[in-house]
């Protein structure tokens, strides 16, 4: 048994207590006396490959085995084994379905799950030797002719023509009351080839072709306790595999049959985890954007506190706090999973840092913005250098030093025009007299107009100043 435990080891994440009952399952196989004519496996899972690995084979005690090598250690494919996932998938024996084994010869296959606790841990299967047989007597002669022409499958529901013909694009299964699959339209036997089954799947029963772990005694018996008759019970969502479906099931009574219906949503999972993936990865890349931008606000910092000039120590300044204005908004990006950011916490956020970084001891910045405003990523970076421009025009020019003040930042939104605007009970300013170089109005007015689309307002006088600017949202 040293072998089994370490492949199982080797392969896969099962602990030592599966690995005994594992071990215990061989001593099983090799007392029981049914078993002395037949090939009997036992597979785990591959937790690398996500197929399926061979871990103990007793050969027959009577008679030749059907291998001519060593099998153990080598993978069980899902597309060759269908029974073996099926079985680890869903919990569920797969009795009579046609398998194909490492040396391309066709069998058949019965699997009876093992499970720790009610976990699957593994599978045992017994094989027989079915290649001199010709497939069609194995399953049932002349069947194409039930499921070619859809038509025939909407027969079979009566008055179920409605529901059923919404639901064309499914996979549509037909069991009888015995449980036995008698009709299966092309999306279904496509389905199941592609899941790994071989050969035609009409004539098997419900509980090889169960994909979400049901029986179909217990699924019978729920059928007729609810008494559904031409009414679909509530659509389940589950994993086979690397596949996704919905599945729904209802009792034809007059027909006496059970009938599924199954839709593959995997594309839809998989187009959900992409946008989870790429919106983690937006995260990731707006908190190293503000961690950079940080380290060059520190850098700058450094070559401020070294510069002797007032002058040259008010320009950095103003870039310093241009950046920041910046990281802050990408700050709060890093934190938010939603393409939208909220105004009001970005701006929040905004007048905090700039706080942080000019003396506004003596200005009270109060906040009148709509909480319902949302902004998307890329213009709520603009937003964000605008306000940070007028809020540093007010600090440096309103008020004079140690002179108290109020600056009042409203945000407003009317059939999708946002207005903006920061107003100040400072000194006022003439227009005529604005030096038309000056940086600060100079990005203002080029980013309302360029990046936002938007219009810019300014009204001065002497009781104050009032800067609004309006864009489409």
């Amino acid at each position: 048994m040293e072998e089994l435990k370490t492949l199982v080891e080797k392969y896969s994440n099962l602990t030592q207590p599966m690995i005994d009952s594992l071990i215990t399952e061989t001593k099983n196989i090799q007392r029981n006396y049914s078993y002395r004519k037949f090939d009997v496996f036992i597979d785990v899972r591959n937790d690398y490959s996500h197929q399926a690995v061979v871990v103990y084979h007793k050969v027959p005690q009577i008679g030749k085995s059907l291998y001519q090598h060593k099998v153990v250690g080598k993978e069980a494919l899902q597309e060759n084994e269908p029974g073996v996932f099926h079985a680890l998938e869903t919990g569920l024996p797969s009795l009579g379905l046609l398998a194909e084994t490492q040396e391309s010869k066709l069998i058949q296959q019965r699997i009876y799950p093992i499970k720790f606790e009610e976990t699957v841990i593994g599978v045992t299967i017994i094989e027989s030797d079915i290649s001199n047989n010709i497939l069609n007597s194995f399953r049932g002669k002349n069947t194409n002719e039930r499921y070619n022409d859809v038509s025939a499958t909407i027969q079979l529901f009566g008055r179920l023509d409605l529901a059923v013909t919404n639901q064309l694009v499914d996979s549509i299964l037909i069991f009888d009351q015995f449980g036995d699959l008698v009709l299966a339209n092309k999306t279904a036997l496509e389905l199941y080839k592609q899941l790994g089954y071989i050969g035609n799947i009409i004539g098997l029963d419900y509980d090889n072709l169960s994909l979400d772990g049901t029986d179909f005694r217990s699924t019978f018996q729920q059928l007729l306790a609810g008494q559904v008759n031409e009414k679909l019970v509530d659509k389940k969502e589950f994993q086979y595999l690397d596949h996704y479906f919905t599945i729904r099931k209802l009792w034809n009574k007059e027909n006496q049959q059970m009938i599924v219906l199954i839709q593959d949503i995997t594309e839809i999972k998989i187009k959900e985890a992409e946008i989870i993936s790429k919106s983690v990865a937006i995260r990731e890349v707006n908190h190293r954007v503000k961690n950079n931008l940080q380290s060059v606000i520190s850098l700058l910092r450094i070559q401020q506190r070294r510069l002797e000039s007032p002058e040259l120590k008010q320009v950095l300044n103003g870039s310093i706090s241009r950046i920041m204005a910046i990281a802050s908004t990408y700050e709060l990006l890093a934190k938010q999973v939603s393409d939208d950011t909220n105004l009001s916490s970005a701006l929040s956020l905004l007048v905090s840092h700039f706080k942080q970084l000019n003396d506004t001891q003596n200005i009270m910045v109060k906040f009148q913005i709509d909480p319902a405003i949302v902004i998307d990523s890329d213009r709520i970076v603009t937003i964000s250098i605008i306000v940070n421009e007028l809020l540093q025009n007010v600090v440096d020019h309103a008020f004079s030093h140690d002179q108290a003040g109020e600056i009042m930042l409203t945000g407003i939104a009317d059939h999708n025009i946002v207005t903006i605007s920061i107003a100040d009970n400072g000194c006022g300013f003439s227009m005529d007299q604005v030096s038309k170089g000056s940086l600060g109005l100079t990005i203002i007015r080029s980013y309302v107009a360029d990046k936002l689309k938007g219009k810019l307002k300014i009204n001065s006088d002497s009781s104050g100043t009032t800067v609004a600017f309006s864009f489409n949202n």
